[in-house]
């Protein structure tokens, strides 16, 4: 029960698995004086930059833009900042800041998601030569040591905070967990941390700070910060600094770093009281390891002659770096210790295949697909298959209401009778619609089962038409039950519908009925609240009737009785039978503006606009601060009155090109408001 309890405390605390004592931790010695802190601040802090970054995720089958935010520091002159892979993730847009207060754009230079280290590069308007700050070149951190953690926690940038290393070589594997789940903890498809262990320290860091630089008193660059405590605290974790070089140097040279693959994954000797090696702790089916003979189990005890041995989790990730740094295409010697005595095993290194494939959304059939890995085959028992697999369905999509339905993790291997191996594939069989508008036929495996489905694809930005709707009579009054005990308690002489509100020139409001007056009698016939709750019973009477019949509706007003002769009209459009439109260029979703949608906001009837119904936070309209329920009414130069002008005054700003930024004019509450949509965002987003 303790071990249950333990871990679960752990894992609620922290972002990743908690680690396990690996040596005693020491307490920090004397503060060092404010002017070495201060020296090394001013060595690193003014080239710590924060990242800015637009984002693409995947919501249910379709692509969401949003805006995060990463720390990173400049480390070369031609303007080279280091941060983590995962703040550039699926990054499609990227501004960074810098400790002045200036914004340039940003391109990705490479990541390696292995590591989690990812390059991006400034962009000046005019070259320049970028101050900047360098790793430590060796690993000679000890606990107690004084570091400084800097970059933007939540996004405030410029901040610091200080405190000691706790542990300069740290594996994320605590007492209870079993260090051959440690990749797939983090990252089933994705794993981080293979080729090093971590510096743990408490200097406070936060979500924001992924990517920002771990310092010493010497103003070198000793760590890069990236996993910490859910809300900040004493517990961070940071790549070492000379790790980080390696990887960073590679990425400023070659865009993506190549490592060798030998096909087994590696265990440490804890636990079996063996001395000497490495334990297999895997072998790949099919693989050349397997073929050679090699086994879990086995203990592999030196490659090329060098030894191997891992007495410790954390001495792990060391050799299996060494393995990854081996030449692709090398024939390597393994040593190795089986039941049967020792022998010599020789293999050749191919490329390390991905983990995971490119995901993307495909509008046309309302779905987000990711292509299969050899990788991610193996852990879904689909080794040997090629394909995309199913990450997510919009609902109500093509995909979701094909004959059959698809559904997550399903894998399309084939459209109209083409393999699709890929994005590209796809794109080429299906990126048109289809002649006469035919149904596309899918083959896909589900499980064991292959099975096919139609499937009517959908192409272009999403105009919805509601299905037209029988007009129905409406008397332009909102109504509040008042039951008869509620009535007698109110002193208000009988029972039916209090008007709260008047629509003006509704029927009612033209026959002199007012606010407050109790509704009591359409046509002779009593109104009877069921509760004090529900209007529908005097709603439901109106709808009764035809549009454009007369009744005569009886009421109370201060206790004595009136009555109005009123022409029931049609009742206005609500919300739902609106015109919307899915707007990819700006990634928001408008609607006509409906009377409702005046009458709230006290509008006149002559009212033009349209009215936003969803906004993508990082895609265009996102950025330019744009919210729902902002009715736009002009963009550029062009008024806007429907859904067809806004289209036409979007194309007619952006064909113009004058400026850096075109105006929006919205309506929010009760006041109109500019804003202001960036070009820069508008040809960055997809």
């Amino acid at each position: 029960m303790i071990r249950q309890t333990t871990a679960a405390l752990l894992a609620a605390c922290l972002l990743v698995a908690a680690p396990a004592v690996a040596q005693p931790e020491t307490t920090p010695g004397p503060a060092p004086d404010p002017a070495t802190i201060a020296a090394a601040r001013d060595q690193v802090l003014p080239v710590v930059v924060s990242i800015l970054v637009v984002r693409e995720d995947f919501r249910q089958g379709e692509p969401v833009l949003s805006v995060s935010s990463g720390s990173g520091t400049v480390v070369t002159p031609q303007g080279h900042i280091a941060t983590n892979a995962h703040v550039t993730q699926n990054g499609k847009s990227f501004r960074v800041v810098f400790a002045d207060g200036r914004e340039l754009p940003a391109r990705l230079v490479g990541a390696d998601t292995l590591s989690d280290l990812a390059v991006l590069q400034a962009q000046p308007p005019v070259p320049e030569v970028f101050a900047h700050a360098r790793f430590a070149d060796e690993p000679d951190l000890a606990p107690g040591d004084t570091v400084l953690a800097m970059g933007a926690p939540w996004g405030l940038s410029n901040s610091m905070s200080a405190g000691v290393v706790n542990n300069p070589r740290r594996l994320l594997v605590s007492l209870f967990d079993d260090e051959a789940d440690y990749e797939d903890r983090l990252g089933a498809d994705e794993p981080t941390g293979r080729y090093y262990a971590w510096i743990q320290h408490d200097a406070a860091i936060a979500p924001g700070n992924s990517g920002g630089p771990l310092v010493d008193l010497r103003g070198r660059i000793v760590g890069v910060n990236t996993r910490g405590m859910i809300f900040g605290g004493d517990l961070a974790f940071a790549i070492p600094g000379p790790d980080a070089r390696d990887v960073v140097d590679a990425l400023i040279a070659r865009g993506a770093i190549k490592r060798s693959h030998l096909g087994f994954r590696l265990r440490s000797l804890k636990g079996t009281g063996l001395s000497e090696g490495v334990l297999v702790n895997s072998v790949e089916r099919g693989s050349a390891a397997e073929k050679a003979g090699l086994r879990a189990g086995d203990r592999i005890l030196a490659v090329d002659g060098a030894p191997f041995t891992a007495l410790q989790p954390v001495d792990v990730p060391a050799l299996q770096r060494r393995i990854a740094e081996l030449p692709i295409g090398a024939e390597v010697s393994l040593r190795i210790a089986q039941d049967q005595g020792r022998r010599e095993l020789k293999l050749r290194t191919r490329p390390q295949p991905e983990d995971r494939g490119e995901e993307r959304a495909f509008a046309p059939f309302g779905a987000s697909l990711v292509e299969l890995t050899p990788g991610m085959g193996r852990r879904r028992n689909l080794e040997g298959e090629r394909g995309l697999l199913v990450t997510g369905l919009r609902p109500g999509g093509p995909a979701a209401i094909a004959r059959p339905a698809l559904s997550e993790g399903d894998l399309l291997m084939a459209v109209d009778g083409r393999p699709v191996p890929d994005h590209a594939a796809l794109e080429a069989v299906a990126a048109q619609p289809p002649a006469e508008g035919k149904p596309r036929v899918l083959s896909f495996r589900r499980g064991a089962e292959h099975r096919v489905a139609l499937l009517v694809p959908v192409h272009g930005d999403q105009l919805r038409v509601p299905l037209p709707e029988l007009p129905k009579a409406w008397a332009g009054v909102e109504v509040q039950p008042i039951t008869a005990s509620l009535a007698r308690e109110l002193g208000l002489g009988g029972a039916g519908f209090r008007i709260t509100r008047l629509y003006p020139g509704s029927p009612l409001a033209a026959a002199g009925a007012r606010t407050g007056d109790l509704l009591t009698a359409v046509d002779g016939v009593p109104l009877r609240a069921a509760n004090d709750s529900s209007d529908d019973p005097f709603h439901q009477r109106v709808r009764d009737q035809i549009v454009g019949a007369k009744v005569r509706v009886e009421a109370l007003r201060e206790g004595k009785p009136v009555a109005f002769d009123a022409t029931l009209s049609a009742a206005p459009a609500n919300t739902a039978s609106l015109r919307s439109l899915a707007l990819s260029s700006l990634r928001i979703q408008v609607r006509e503006l409906g009377f409702y949608d005046r009458a709230a906001r006290q509008l006149p009837a002559s009212q033009r606009g349209v009215h936003v119904d969803g906004v993508e936070s990082g895609g265009p309209a996102g950025l330019a601060h744009l919210q729902r329920g902002d009715v736009i009414v002009r963009l550029g130069e062009r008024e806007v009155g429907d859904l067809a002008s806004l289209q036409v005054a979007l194309d007619a700003a952006l064909a113009a090109g004058n400026g850096r930024v075109i105006p929006v004019q919205v309506l929010r509450g009760p006041e109109s408001r500019i804003l202001y949509l960036e070009r820069y965002w508008l040809t960055e987003t997809p």
